[in-house]
């Protein structure tokens, strides 16, 4: 029987599930795009080929990845009235996809495909059909959701874009004043650019779009 150690190409124990844990540990607070396969390997430390072998490439790494972090997101009481029911969605949301940059982003581009979401979106398309929205229920549910998904991808823009120039808040207040006294929605725009120095002031920045769209929703009846 040969003693020959096994080497970091086959890394006996390895299994799907510790894959996609270190691919989580990866995209957190950096992104889901912000590392490659062989970063992967390496962390793992294995030969690329064995990931490939445990779950295939980046593109299904990555649906994994999103799908952890969806996962985690809570299923309102369907007994909830719909307005009530996508702020007890949505409102949470944003912490929770926004620790892992991109992961809004995918589900904008690839769908909200992932059998955690099947039960959640069954209950809030009953709840908007429910209240009157008729044949506009499925309009009205993805606008509202899709708007909420954009502003969280709008944060995470500012990782994927780093090396285009500092994409810190502050620097957008600094840009106005390059302008000079250029009129009231110059000043309008960087006093709303400039109290958006943290989390708190973020999350309520994305709470005031979620609610503005909710509350510019109307049933048909």
């Amino acid at each position: 029987m040969s003693n020959a150690r096994k080497g970091p190409a086959t890394r006996a124990g390895l299994t799907p599930d510790r894959i996609v844990d270190a691919a989580a540990a990866l995209t957190e607070g950096r992104g889901l795009h912000a590392w490659s396969l062989r970063d992967l390997a390496k962390a793992l430390d294995v030969a690329p080929s064995v990931i490939y072998h445990h779950i295939g490439g980046k593109d299904e790494l990555c649906r994994r990845v999103v799908g952890r972090v969806v996962a985690s997101l809570d299923r309102p009481d369907p007994g909830l009235e719909w307005r009530d029911w996508l702020r007890a969605l949505l409102f949470p949301a944003r912490a929770k996809m926004a620790a892992y940059p991109g992961t809004a982003m995918w589900v904008l581009m690839h769908g909200p495909t992932f059998e955690h979401l099947v039960p959640i979106m069954n209950d809030g398309v009953a709840a908007m059909a429910k209240a009157g929205f008729g044949e506009r229920t499925g309009l009205a549910y993805s606008a509202v959701v899709n708007c909420a998904l954009l502003t969280i991808a709008a944060g995470d823009e500012r990782l994927a874009q780093a090396d285009d120039g500092p994409r810190d808040r502050a620097a957008i207040p600094r840009d106005f004043e390059r302008l000079g006294d250029a009129g009231p929605g110059a000043t309008e725009l960087k006093s709303v650019a400039s109290s958006l120095t943290d989390e708190a002031a973020v999350d309520g920045y994305y709470r005031f779009v979620v609610e503005t769209m909710i509350r510019g929703l109307e049933p048909e009846r």
